[in-house]
């Protein structure tokens, strides 16, 4: 259960909030006998009602009741959190039928403002329309930690015989009792995924159902829940509401006959999106070219077009008979209900910050378990994330945290090791953080300057990657791309600011040790990250000298270009071409008087 909010409240309490949007659950009849939605009506036959009232319950603590107007649930058995509730109704209330994005935005707005306050919330709404809320909410409320629970009713809940009275009182037990961070509709004693939702029947109790997902639990005499079930997925942010939700999206449903001309028409400026609820497991007509046309002009448009089928259960995959829609760039739905994967759409056309391409990436991602993507040979990094979250029955943010901190790097690193800078950037979408460090203070910037993967680097320099990062041993990415020769790297590190901070005897100690190798490659690469040719070690000898004495002549024609001193002395006085002779290396001191500079002659190199 989360963390009550009031300090000093007792643990056996919790508080939900209610929010009545409208809907038959709270109407009641007027002198002629007709059902009417009177204002303030709801909360107070409830207060008045032993079922849904205890007087004489006193909460632990006064303050969490402003004005006095908590209602407290009787107690239940086998439920040991005793609910203490609250209702705001909307004025006027809403027909779900007059329910769009607004109203979401408004619904959005008011749970997010009393987020902080409250253990749980239940939304009472008008059924028409309610698996839209559910859905559209389980987007908006990014990184939910407490219980959403969105009920109506078929009759009344003070009518004589109602099935309002079950599935309200159900919805606050739920929002109470139960760890479930999801946006959840509880209808007919079932406890369904929001974004699973859909109406099947306007005259049943039993009037939702979720066709391609098994429900995530039921009520009869006990609760039982399906723990495995519950979607809880994997990031380390905070709770926030996005409500920026792009009104211009479409449902286009295909039938026999249908003309180019009606197609045309949805898919038309100022359309973003479509939803085209297909034939069978996603097929449209082969022989109409017309349809294909219009579609993939849309598509170039830059219109996100999602293909789900029409069929009550059903799945649409990337490679299927409707393959020719996949090939024109319209993506597949899996098996997200219409409501899903409309709401879906309008919030990911809603994201200011995601290009075209990774708005059609996402809506092939499972965000909050609104869809099964059916992955069997690759499994995604960010499902295999939430899987695993979900497996452990973690939900807070202290144990997502804790298992996001192995996993993220893991995966950074991995991709790094691929090259693969798309998911560089699922993975940064999703919460990882690029510039995180290993124990050994490493960054995924360093990993990808030692494998020499250009396209990484630069993508993690333009992600905020320190290019002077200090790892435990000291170095830095400039280091590693040093050590593996790759100029280019060395070039775009530098570019950005890194600096080689060795201290000179430091360097010149490399320096010596590469002269004496021979390598001349790694020589060029310190050259290019700034390193100084003509650094003396504390013998005073420069690499040049170390050359001349071991009869390099590779080496020593490399160097020359860098001295304009060829005669500097060491603590012995000599210079390098005294070495040169002092070895009998001949032919070095032949290369150093070819290639002494007319304007600074070397008196040394006419000297027997």
């Amino acid at each position: 259960m989360p963390k009550v909010s009031c300090k000093c409240r007792s643990k056996k309490e919790v508080q939900v909030h209610v929010i009545y949007v409208g809907g038959a659950i709270g109407m009641v009849r007027n002198a002629e006998g007709v059902l009417i939605a009177n204002e303030n009506e709801l909360s107070k036959q409830l207060r008045h009602n032993p079922n849904y009232h205890d007087p004489n319950f006193k909460p632990s603590c006064v303050d969490c009741q402003p004005n006095q107007s908590f209602l407290v649930l009787p107690s239940v058995q086998d439920h040991p959190h005793r609910v203490i509730y609250d209702i705001v109704e909307y004025a006027p209330l809403l027909d779900s039928s007059c329910i769009g994005v607004d109203e979401w935005r408004r619904i959005a707005n008011d749970l997010g403002k009393s987020y902080s306050r409250y253990d749980g919330f239940v939304i009472l709404h008008g059924t028409d329309t309610l698996a839209y809320t559910a859905s559209a909410l389980a987007f908006m409320l990014e990184n939910l930690s407490k219980p959403v629970v969105i009920t109506g009713a078929q009759i009344p809940i003070f009518e004589t015989r109602s099935d309002g009275r079950d599935n309200f009182v159900g919805s606050l037990l739920l929002a109470g009792n139960y760890n479930i961070p999801e946006v959840v509709v509880f209808f007919g004693n079932r406890i369904l995924r929001g974004c699973r939702t859909s109406k099947v029947s306007s005259d049943s109790f039993n009037a939702f159902d979720s066709t391609n997902q098994m429900s995530l639990g039921r009520t009869g005499i006990n609760f039982e829940i399906n723990n495995r079930q519950i979607f809880r997925p994997c990031n380390l942010e905070k709770f926030t509401v996005h409500v920026t939700m792009e009104k211009n999206v479409a449902l286009l449903r295909l039938y026999p006959g249908i003309s180019q001309n009606v197609v045309r028409a949805l898919l038309s400026d100022p359309i973003k999106g479509v939803v085209i609820q297909t034939f069978g497991s996603g097929n449209v007509p082969s022989n109409r070219e017309d349809i294909l046309d219009e579609l993939r002009e849309a598509v170039d448009r830059g219109v996100i077009v999602v293909n789900i089928t029409q069929c009550a259960s059903g799945i649409v995959l990337p490679h299927n008979t409707g393959n020719a829609l996949w090939e024109i760039g319209v993506v597949p739905g899996y098996d997200m209900t219409q409501e899903a994967a409309f709401t879906k759409l309008c919030y990911v056309l809603g994201k200011p910050d995601w290009d075209l391409v990774n708005k059609k990436k996402v809506m092939l991602l499972s965000l909050r378990g609104e869809l099964t993507t059916n992955k069997i040979a690759k499994i995604n990094d960010i499902d295999l994330i939430e899987g695993v979250a979900r497996t452990l029955h973690l939900s807070t943010s202290k144990e997502r945290e804790q298992m996001c901190s192995t996993f993220y790097p893991a995966l950074v690193s991995a991709a790094v090791m691929e090259g693969d800078v798309n998911k560089l950037t699922d993975l940064k979408q999703y919460g990882a953080d690029l510039c995180d460090t290993n124990c050994d203070g490493r960054t995924a910037l360093h990993l990808a300057c030692y494998l020499g993967k250009l396209n990484c680097v630069c993508y993690l320099i333009a992600a905020g990657c320190s290019v002077n990062a200090h790892d435990r041993f000291n170095r830095t990415p400039l280091h590693e791309a040093i050590d593996t020769d790759n100029h280019e790297i060395i070039r775009a590190l530098l570019n950005s600011g890194a600096i080689l901070r060795d201290p000179p005897e430091v360097q010149a100690e490399l320096l010596r040790a590469l002269t004496e190798r021979g390598r001349i490659q790694r020589l060029e690469s310190f050259r290019l990250a700034g390193a100084d040719l003509t650094l003396a070690d504390r013998t005073g000898r420069t690499a040049l000298h170390y050359a001349c004495q071991l009869g390099n002549h590779e080496v020593v024609d490399y160097l020359l270009p860098y001295y304009t001193n060829r005669s500097i002395k060491d603590e012995l006085g000599l210079s390098p071409i005294e070495y040169a002779k002092a070895a009998h290396h001949e032919h070095i001191v032949t290369l150093l008087r070819n290639r002494e500079r007319p304007d600074n002659p070397d008196p040394c190199l006419y000297t027997k």
